[in-house]
C-alpha cells in the first residue's frame, strides 16, 4: 500500500491581493515554522541558507494572490500557480517476484524483472478508465459484480461478503479546459510524479503540451540566489525513490486528445502481451 502526503504552502492561504514577495520576505521570516534565517537574495549581501526548501525571489514580479489560487511551493512570484493537481505514481511490478513472496519463500531482489508498468497503479487501458468502460474479457460478469465504479472506472472484485470494493480509484486521465483559467487563459495542471520502482529507471513523455518542472525531490527548482531554474522539456526521467513536480498549462492548446505515455518500448506492453494490434 502507498499513498503522496502533500505539504501545503502557506502562500495558499495570504488574504486576497496580498503581494506575494512581500509575503515571501517579510511575513514568512517573523514566523519561526517557515522562516530562513540569514538569507538574501539580489538586493541582500548575506547567501540563502542551502536548507530552505524555497529560497527568497530574487525579482518581485508584482504577482497578487486572489482567492482561490493554489501553488506548488511557497514561491514569492506565484510561478508554481496552478488550478488542478493530479498525483501519479509510477511502479513496476514482477509477477513472478509476487509469486514467491506469496509463497513464504525467500525474494530473490537480484533477479527481479519488472514486466508491467503502472501509473497509479494501473495498466493502459485502465490508466485512463473512465466511467462507462467496460475492461476485460469478463464484461457482463464485471457489470454483475457492479464493476467498474461508474464515478471512477475503477475495477472491483465481489468479496466473501458479497460487497464489491474497488481498487486504485484513481486513472491518470488527465481533463484541462483551455480556458477555464484566470482571465480567461487555461488551466494549469500540477502532476506530482513519485517513482516508486525497485529496478530501473522510469521516463514518461508529453507529446503536445510542454512540461515545466518546478520541483524536484520536494524542493522548488531555485537557486540560492533566488533565481528560478524551471525546466521546459517534453519529458521526464525519475529512479526509484524519486520525485518531481510538473506543470502543464494548456493555454494556447489546441483542443483535442494528447498523450502522457512511456517511451521505454518494453513498458508499452504488458508481460507477454503486445499493444500493436
Amino acid at each position: 500500500m502507498v499513498g503522496q502526503l502533500y505539504v501545503r504552502p502557506r502562500q495558499n492561504r495570504v488574504p486576497a491581493g496580498t503581494s506575494l514577495y512581500t509575503a515571501a520576505t517579510t511575513w514568512y521570516q517573523q514566523d519561526l515554522r517557515s522562516a530562513c534565517p540569514d538569507t538574501g537574495n539580489s538586493n541582500g549581501t548575506t547567501p540563502s541558507d542551502i536548507l530552505c526548501s524555497a529560497p527568497q525571489p530574487a525579482i518581485n514580479t508584482g504577482f497578487a494572490h486572489a482567492a482561490g489560487y493554489k501553488y506548488a511551493y511557497n514561491d514569492g512570484d506565484g510561478s508554481t500557480r496552478y488550478d488542478i493537481d493530479v498525483p501519479i505514481q509510477i511502479h513496476g511490478f514482477d509477477p513472478s517476484f509476487h509469486f514467491v513472496g506469496m509463497t513464504f519463500n525467500p525474494e530473490g531482489f537480484a533477479d527481479m524483472k519488472d514486466k508491467y508498468f503502472l501509473l497509479n497503479g494501473r495498466s493502459y487501458p485502465d490508466t485512463v478508465g473512465v466511467p462507462g468502460y467496460a475492461g476485460g474479457p469478463s464484461t457482463s460478469a464485471a457489470q454483475a459484480a457492479g464493476s467498474p465504479d461508474v464515478s471512477s472506472g475503477a475495477l472491483g472484485t465481489e468479496s466473501s461478503d458479497g460487497r464489491t470494493r474497488f481498487s486504485q480509484p484513481l486513472p491518470t486521465l488527465i481533463t484541462l479546459d483551455s480556458h477555464a483559467g484566470p482571465g480567461g487563459t487555461g488551466q494549469r495542471a500540477l502532476l506530482r510524479f513519485s517513482d516508486l520502482d525497485v529496478t530501473e529507471y522510469q521516463t514518461l513523455a508529453s507529446l503536445g503540451i510542454p512540461m515545466k518542472v518546478v520541483g524536484f525531490n520536494a524542493k522548488l527548482l531555485r537557486d540560492q540566489a533566488g533565481n528560478n531554474l524551471y525546466v521546459t522539456t517534453n519529458s521526464i526521467t525519475l529512479g526509484g525513490g524519486e520525485s518531481m513536480d510538473v506543470i502543464l498549462d494548456s493555454t494556447g492548446i489546441a483542443p483535442g486528445t494528447y498523450f502522457l505515455y512511456t517511451p521505454n518500448l518494453d513498458h508499452l506492453s504488458n508481460d507477454a502481451e503486445t499493444s500493436v494490434d
